[in-house]
C-alpha cells in the first residue's frame, strides 16, 4: 500500500508543476526531465519443462521515476546526470523486489569542439551500440524505447568520440569498461564493476537518402546476458578471453507516390575469438574456439497515417543441445552473437519470456543460445490525433537442432518449430504529458517443446496483457 501512495504522491507533485503557469525567472544553466511510470502484466498459460507448472499465472505492476538534470554553463559544455529512484519497485503475485532506492543510472561530460566531440564518464548505454544505431535507426518494439539488435542496454565507463563531416562522412569511436554498479533486475543486488573492456571503430558515411557503416569492435573479458555464459570476471575459471567483431549496416528510402516511403534496414554481425579456462583439478583444459553470427532485414512501408515492416532476423547458436548429442574435440562455441538486452520485438517470446516469467526463472528458449530466426510483419497506423494501433505478428523457428536423450532411435532431434505469436495494442495519448499503452499477446507453441519434454498433451497457448501508463516532465 506504502508504494501506490508513494506513486500518487508523486504523480500528484509532478502534474502541478507541469500544469501550473510558467513564472518569469532568468533562464537557467540546468534543466531537469523525466517520468514517471506504472507498468501492468498478467500472464497466464502453459509451461511444459515442468507438469505442476501447466497454468502458470502472473499478476503484478513495476514502477519507476526517472529524473534526468542537464547542467550546460556553455553551448560547447555539458554536464548530464541520470538517476532512478525508485527503479523496477514490484509488487504483485510473485518476485517482490527491493531495488527502490535511489541511484545513479550515468554521469559524464559533454565537450564539443572543432575536431569532434567527447563524451566522458559513467556514459548512457546508448555507446555500447553500433551498426543502424549509429546510422539513427531506433526501431520502436513492445514498451522499449528503442531496439537493440546486437547490442546491450548497459550502463559503462568510458570516453567516446563522434565527429561529423559536411561531405557525409563519419567517425564514432570509444573505450569503454563496463560498469554494473546499478541493482539487477530480479534480486535487488548490488554487483560491481565487471573485468570487461570494449574498443570499438566505426567510420560511416550518410547521404540524403540513406547511409552505410562499419564498425570494428575488439572485446576483452566479453560478457552478454544473453549469450548463456558467464565469462570474464563473472567466471574466475576463465583465464583468457576475447572476440573480434565485424558489423556493417546501411539503410536506404525509396520515395513513392502518395506521400509514401520504402525504406530498407540492414545489419549484421560476425564474431570470432577464443577463451581459455583455467585448470580444472589441476588439470590444464584445452582452449576454445568461439564466433557467432547474426542478422537483421526489415522492408518499412511509411505512409501519413503510420508505418508497416516486413522483417526478419538471425542468431546462429550451437548444435550442442541435449543428452544425446556427443561434443567433439575440434567443438566451437558458436553463439557469442544474439539479440541484444533491449532485444523485445514481441511481448511474450521476448519480453515477458526475459522479464517475467516467474521472475525471469524460466523463459521460452530459442531466442537465446543456441539461437533462432524469426519472420514478421510490424505496424503502427494511427487512428486520430490520439490513438494509435499497433500490430506484430511473427513466427520463430530454431537455428540449431536440439538432441533427445537416446531410446529406440539413437540421435532424435526435436523439432525446430518454437511457435507463433500475434500482438494487439494501443497507444493512447490522453494529454501533453500522459500516455496509456496496452497491448494483448497470444503465443502458440510450436512442437520443440512437445518433443523436448515428452509432453504430447499441453494447453499450447500463452498469453499475456500488459499496460503502460507513463507521465512525462
Amino acid at each position: 500500500m506504502k508504494r501506490f501512495i508513494v506513486i500518487f504522491a508523486f504523480a500528484v507533485a509532478l502534474a502541478v508543476m507541469a500544469l501550473s503557469p510558467p513564472v518569469a525567472l532568468a533562464e537557467s544553466p540546468v534543466t531537469f526531465s523525466g517520468y514517471l511510470r506504472l507498468r501492468t502484466f498478467a500472464l497466464g498459460g502453459f509451461f511444459p519443462q515442468n507438469p505442476e507448472l501447466d497454468k502458470i499465472s502472473e499478476r503484478y505492476a513495476i514502477s519507476r521515476l526517472r529524473v534526468n538534470v542537464s547542467f550546460k554553463p556553455t553551448d560547447n559544455v555539458e554536464v548530464r546526470w541520470r538517476f532512478h529512484g525508485p527503479h523496477g519497485s514490484r509488487f504483485g503475485s510473485t518476485n517482490v523486489r527491493a531495488d527502490s532506492n535511489l541511484f545513479s543510472v550515468y554521469y559524464f561530460g559533454i565537450i564539443k569542439t572543432e575536431l569532434g566531440t567527447f563524451r566522458v564518464g559513467r556514459v548512457s548505454s546508448d555507446i555500447d551500440s553500433a551498426g543502424l544505431q549509429t546510422l539513427g535507426y531506433y526501431p520502436m518494439w513492445g514498451f522499449e524505447s528503442q531496439g537493440l539488435i546486437f547490442d546491450r542496454d548497459s550502463e559503462n565507463d568510458g570516453i567516446m568520440y563522434m565527429k561529423e563531416w559536411e561531405n557525409g562522412f563519419g567517425l564514432k569511436a570509444f573505450y569503454i569498461k563496463r560498469a554494473h554498479m546499478t541493482p539487477t533486475a530480479r534480486d535487488g543486488e548490488i554487483h560491481q564493476d565487471a573485468d570487461y573492456d570494449r574498443v570499438s571503430f566505426e567510420p560511416f558515411y550518410k547521404w540524403d537518402t540513406g547511409g552505410a557503416s562499419f564498425a570494428l569492435q575488439y572485446d576483452r573479458n566479453n560478457f552478454n546476458f544473453t549469450n548463456g555464459a558467464g565469462i570474464g570476471a563473472f567466471n574466475p575459471n576463465v583465464k583468457e578471453n576475447y572476440l573480434v567483431s565485424l558489423n556493417p549496416a546501411f539503410f536506404q528510402t525509396w520515395a513513392m507516390g502518395g506521400d509514401k516511403s520504402l525504406t530498407m534496414h540492414a545489419e549484421a554481425k560476425y564474431s570470432f575469438g577464443r577463451r581459455q579456462p583455467g585448470p580444472i583439478a589441476g588439470v590444464e583444459q584445452d582452449s576454445i574456439d568461439q564466433d557467432g553470427f547474426g542478422a537483421y532485414l526489415d522492408f518499412t512501408l511509411g505512409y501519413p497515417q503510420g508505418d508497416v515492416a516486413l522483417a526478419g532476423w538471425y542468431f546462429a547458436g550451437n548444435d550442442d543441445g541435449g543428452a544425446g548429442f556427443v561434443r567433439g574435440s575440434g567443438w566451437k562455441d558458436r553463439s557469442m552473437v544474439n539479440p541484444g538486452e533491449g532485444f523485445y520485438p514481441f511481448l511474450i517470446f521476448y519480453y515477458a519470456s526475459e522479464n517475467y516469467l516467474s521472475g525471469g526463472a524460466y523463459s521460452l528458449e530459442g531466442y537465446q543460445s543456441p539461437g533462432h530466426w524469426a519472420l514478421a510483419v510490424l505496424g503502427n497506423h494511427k487512428l486520430n490525433d490520439f490513438v494509435t494501433l499497433n500490430y506484430s505478428l511473427g513466427t520463430f523457428r530454431k537455428t540449431a537442432d536440439y538432441y533427445l536423450t537416446p531410446d529406440v532411435t539413437p540421435n532424435r532431434k526435436a523439432s525446430r518449430s518454437l511457435g507463433s505469436e500475434v500482438n494487439v495494442g494501443v497507444t493512447v495519448n490522453i494529454m501533453d504529458h500522459l500516455q496509456w499503452q496496452s497491448k494483448l499477446a497470444l503465443f502458440d507453441a510450436g512442437d520443440y517443446y512437445s518433443d523436448r519434454y515428452g509432453r504430447s498433451e499441453f494447453d499450447r497457448t500463452l498469453w499475456g496483457w500488459a499496460n503502460q501508463f507513463l507521465f512525462s516532465f
